[in-house]
């Protein structure tokens, strides 16, 4: 790519370059030409620590569709791919990974920056199409139907070949209508009302092709060892949208090890202490002296092998959720979870000489003064234990559509003020805390239930378009 003229352009190809610069590349994946944008309409940091940036990558490269990658800044105006700083009005297929539901702004922006019409039934033949899939669309894809050319709903691994074979047709010809074939393409603009949401199973497993020090997960090979979560959990999507649960094949994850044993690693999975094969796992990552992280625990389920590998892999601290201010609480949430239970594995912790530990919380359940009391007095004992430093994340309760606690409304920011301000007075010395904005919350709640055209004016009115 030459080097862009403007100084802005420069500063934004400098950008992007440094980070490709940061990532070492495991497996190549290139050769084919660019044709495909897939873009994580996100900061760098938070798309590399995502596992799907590289996969979807890596299963569409396969089937000879050449795939660049690209990420958000707010203040991006070109739009550069990561693979050699291509910008992105050169690609005629846009994909978006659609995490989390405040992504749908940055979406929205790309295609304000870009000229392009918010709504698809607006664009022009010369338009690139608009493809969005990601976990947001599992319990809501009509947040973006009037956006999205196509919506893809459910794993790209269940028809990777026949999509990548679709792309491909409409490159050359420009004709939509065999996307109409997929069972897991949705589109309003194309009458394809019909779909399937399908799981796909972790057979190849997937892993990533390059690791970066700019990752939540830095310097690690990230493996998804599990898709889905058995437990109930009233506030989270994922025990609502994925189903069946499917954990990957121990031999095909240790397969992976032994093919990078110079490699950290980051082990995915809804909650690691669900994967039904951990204790041979854990018994190989300790006679190989394998150093890992992992996603996300269950306080209740750790064990005392899984919490000291984790300390040997020089983690100086771990985190555990709660989520509920007291058992009446955790009960409400359906969390499954007691405060015994809680304390063991904190003790547990310590032994293994964790001084760090970082919980999180969700408020916004009417919590009445015998909770808090419950709440203050339990990390007062969490203090004895000896952790020289205890963080709180404290969040609102965001109800999300297909949970127990679909229409539920958010508290209002009076009654979140009120709740932060009671938490800072009554914090037990040397406990901090840190409390998620209201202003962002609020946001992927309104987002989470919008529809169709309800879309493009809440766009609309925010973007003051």
């Amino acid at each position: 790519m030459r080097r862009p003229r403007s100084e802005e352009a420069f500063r934004e190809y400098s950008y992007v370059k440094k980070f490709r610069d940061s990532e070492i590349e495991l497996k190549d994946i290139s050769g084919n030409l660019p044709k495909v944008a897939f873009i994580f309409p996100d900061s760098y940091n938070i798309a590399s620590s995502s596992l799907a940036w590289s996969w979807i990558q890596q299963l569409l490269s396969h089937n000879g569709i050449g795939v660049h990658r690209f990420f958000y800044e707010p203040w991006f105006e070109k739009f550069y791919s990561l693979e050699d700083q291509r910008p992105i009005d050169e690609y005629p297929v846009w994909l978006f990974t659609f995490q989390f539901e405040n992504n749908l702004l940055n979406i929205a922006d790309m295609l304000i920056k870009k000229n392009i019409p918010l709504k698809a039934s607006k664009r022009s033949d010369y338009h690139p199409l608009i493809i969005i899939g990601g976990p947001v669309t599992l319990f809501n894809h009509k947040i973006v139907e009037e956006i999205a050319d196509f919506i893809f709903i459910g794993d790209l691994e269940c028809s990777a070949d026949k999509f990548a074979q679709v792309l491909n047709e409409y490159i050359k010809t420009g004709k939509c209508e065999q996307f109409k074939l997929i069972n897991e393409l949705y589109s309003k603009k194309f009458h394809k009302l019909s779909y399937t949401k399908c799981q796909g199973a972790l057979s190849p497993v997937p892993h990533s092709h390059y690791v970066t020090s700019h990752s939540a997960f830095p310097n690690k090979l990230l493996i998804e060892i599990g898709r889905g979560c058995i437990w109930r959990c009233a506030f989270c999507v994922t025990a609502y949208t994925k189903k069946p649960v499917k954990f990957a094949n121990l031999d095909d994850v240790l397969e992976i090890f032994e093919k990078y044993p110079d490699k950290e690693f980051g082990l995915i999975s809804a909650t690691i202490t669900d994967y039904p094969y951990l204790s041979q796992l854990l018994e190989y990552i300790e006679k190989k002296d394998i150093k890992f992280s992992v996603s996300s625990m269950r306080v209740d389920k750790i064990n005392k092998q899984l919490i000291s590998l984790l300390k040997r892999s020089d983690r100086q601290s771990f985190t555990i959720a709660p989520e509920g201010i007291s058992q009446k609480m955790r009960d409400v949430m359906m969390k499954d979870i007691t405060t015994e239970e809680i304390f063991n594995g904190l003790i547990l912790g310590r032994e293994v000489g964790f001084e760090h530990v970082k919980l999180y919380y969700i408020v916004g359940f009417e919590e009445g003064e015998d909770d808090y009391t419950e709440f203050f007095n339990f990390l007062v004992e969490v203090q004895k234990l000896g952790y020289k430093q205890i963080t709180l994340s404290v969040n609102p309760l965001v109800p999300k559509p297909l949970t127990p606690f679909e229409g539920r409304k958010i508290i209002d920011k009076k009654t979140y003020d009120e709740i932060t301000k009671k938490i800072r007075k009554n914090l037990p010395k040397s406990v901090k805390a840190d409390f998620e904005s209201y202003k962002e919350s609020k946001l992927q709640y309104d987002i989470a239930y919008l529809q169709g055209n309800d879309t493009i004016e809440f766009l609309k009115e925010y973007f003051r378009i």
